[in-house]
């Protein structure tokens, strides 16, 4: 799902920078330095635990809904939440592990400081190396879990917990050496990792403080939203101004009213996130409709309307230069046109409005076809899309050549008012082809 933009957090520069720290620093380590676990501007639902079993279990449900913890950690033929899952990486398969409360394969001897250290340190119980932490991998999200509070953290814990034990195989992961060895990962979480919390603005009410903690700290949004270095970690300055994710475009969710959410109606944007789309903006898929799907429709209208608006207000504007046009876009353009009347038009409509109430998206002035790059259009025909109803898109990759995938992709961003850039080219199709893991069509 998320796995491949979580995951990236290291690359090969990350095994010379660990190798460096081991030979300066030896055996020696030294936690990331932390702030106080909270402070006084978080919401305030976040700062006590519920009373009781029952209600501190209750508000445990909903943080793992809100951090949309089962999707990652439910495996494919594996009941909830005991892992399975393989992320593939650049440097192999990483399976995800058994959270459920099972002593020997889960969690259920971890106690509360190992629990807190996984999600807000991103280190799990044991060692490597006999001296060195057991660094988790960033395919886990703890660089945004590390501004959960300590009282919520200690509530995910407690619903956790109360699951039925399972006893499940770990499934192998099959990363290669030398990143099956997690100490590499010290030299990255040096330069690039500060444990939380996250600092709020005094001023804020609670709608908006609730909103940035949803958004950063539990639904984690800026890890796929926000582009990264040559190292892979995030890049602040450029917060959720849009990113690569797999074969799509994970778009600029900043206040930005002409490339962001900033100009979207609140409505629209509520309804995107708590209803599967409308008409208007469209609706979420791939990644995005995964965490939709299982966390921001589960949570209260209320939470998705404390989202958009901590989006839409308060997070910096972000501009993207997309890249430029290819060189024979008009003409690209009048063979997309040919191509989505013969392969596209019955179902999104031959103006691009989408179809209801089945909820075939619209094309027409979704943020997502026109964002900079038009890898989502690219991603969706090569790969098909599941769908809210039952109307799933089906792929397209081996009934259209690389160059006709970018001929649909330049058509549909200057459309209909559309204003995307016609930058599709059959070699990025190519690329996204591989990435995807699908077919070409027969020569």
């Amino acid at each position: 799902m998320l796995s491949l933009l979580r995951f990236k957090a290291f690359t090969n520069y990350t095994l010379a920078l660990g190798a460096l720290a081991l030979l300066l620093g030896g055996a020696v380590f030294v936690r990331d330095a932390a702030a106080n676990d909270d402070a006084a501007n978080y919401p305030a639902a976040s700062l006590t635990a519920p009373t009781g079993s029952a209600a501190l279990i209750a508000r445990g449900k909903y943080l793992v809904t809100a951090a949309d913890c089962e999707p990652c950690h439910t495996g494919p033929n594996h009941a909830p939440f005991t892992g399975g899952l393989v992320m593939k990486t650049p440097y192999g398969g990483l399976a995800s592990p058994n959270i459920t409360p099972d002593p020997t394969t889960g969690i259920g001897n971890w106690t509360n400081k190992q629990f807190y250290d996984a999600l807000h340190y991103g280190i799990a119980p044991g060692r490597d190396w006999l001296v060195f932490p057991r660094f988790l991998y960033p395919a886990m999200p703890y660089t945004s879990y590390t501004k959960l509070s300590y009282a919520d953290t200690m509530a995910i814990k407690a619903y956790l917990d109360s699951l039925k034990p399972v006893r499940v195989k770990p499934t192998p992961s099959s990363m290669m050496f030398p990143f099956n060895q997690r100490p590499v990962l010290l030299g990255w979480r040096l330069l690039f990792f500060r444990a939380g919390p996250m600092h709020m603005n005094p001023a804020w009410n609670e709608q908006m403080k609730n909103g940035a903690y949803l958004t950063e700290a539990l639904g984690h949004c800026q890890e796929c939203h926000t582009p990264r270095n040559f190292l892979s970690a995030m890049i602040p300055s450029k917060a959720f101004a849009g990113a690569p994710i797999d074969a799509f475009y994970a778009p600029n969710i900043s206040s930005d009213k002409a490339q962001g959410v900033g100009g979207w109606s609140r409505a629209d944007l509520v309804a995107y996130l708590h209803d599967g789309g409308n008409l208007v903006k469209g609706s979420p898929y791939a990644a995005m409709g995964e965490m939709t799907r299982h966390s921001t429709s589960q949570l209260p209208i209320s939470d998705d309307q404390d989202i958009a608006l901590y989006l839409q207000t308060a997070t910096a504007p972000q501009r993207v230069t997309p890249p430029a046009a290819v060189s024979d876009a008009a003409a690209s353009a009048a063979r997309g046109a040919v191509l989505y009347s013969n392969n596209c038009a019955a179902c999104h409509g031959t103006q691009g409005g989408g179809m209801a109430p089945k909820m075939v998206p619209n094309l027409a002035g979704n943020d997502s076809v026109t964002a900079a790059y038009p890898y989502n259009v690219i991603g969706a025909v090569l790969s098909g899309l599941d769908a809210w109803t039952d109307v799933p898109m089906p792929s397209f990759a081996t009934q259209l050549s690389d160059q006709n995938i970018a001929d649909i992709a330049n058509y549909v961003r200057t459309s209909w008012g559309n204003k995307g850039v016609p930058n599709a080219t059959p070699g990025m199709v190519a690329a996204l082809r591989k990435r995807a893991g699908v077919a070409e069509k027969a020569k």
